[in-house]
């Protein structure tokens, strides 16, 4: 999975499509949502992920690395010569589930996904490790910060809790 999303990196810089993986065993295959996450030098560096169930995991892995790499708003599209000091993470998530209360949340285990109407946001599982939130602050930051909702609104939205399944790992030398 990880040289599937460096050689859609890879391809993009030769001005290539992706090519599909020669063997896709049932796990590249399978019909789940992901979020790839870059990192340079230890820092952020773009994070782009789909909820969509539908199609190959394969391709949106590909397509999720490229929207990472190059149309996270954050950050300046990645340029050649920083593919060698990247890394990346894969996150293959579960099927989401409807939280009855804020409690349900297990920090480290649950990402969130919080709507309201037509505003919604998500946060990682590591997100609240990484930034030693407590589970008030992580659900706040997300209702906040990803969905733009307003003090009044994130009493009456709703919160989904959803698992993931990581890779991590860096590029190849002489990638």
């Amino acid at each position: 999975m990880l040289d599937l999303a460096f050689d859609s990196l890879r391809s993009y810089f030769r001005g290539e499509r992706p090519e599909p993986p020669a063997l896709a065993g049932p796990e590249l295959v399978q019909q789940t949502g992901c979020f790839v996450t870059l990192h340079k030098d230890g820092q952020l560096r773009g994070c782009i992920g789909t909820f969509e169930r539908q199609g190959p995991l394969y391709e949106k892995v590909q397509r999720m690395a490229r929207a990472a790499a190059f149309q996270d708003p954050r950050f300046p599209p990645l340029a050649k010569t920083e593919l060698a000091s990247l890394s990346l993470d894969i996150s293959i998530l579960s099927e989401m589930t409807k939280a009855g209360s804020m409690d349900e949340i297990e920090l480290g285990r649950h990402g969130i996904y919080i709507s309201l109407g037509p505003k919604n946001g998500t946060l990682l599982p590591e997100v609240a490790v990484e930034h030693k939130m407590t589970r008030e602050q992580f659900v706040m930051c997300c209702a906040r910060e990803k969905a733009g909702l307003t003090p009044m609104e994130c009493a009456q939205a709703e919160i989904y809790l959803y698992e993931v399944q990581k890779f991590s790992g860096k590029a190849s030398p002489g990638a």
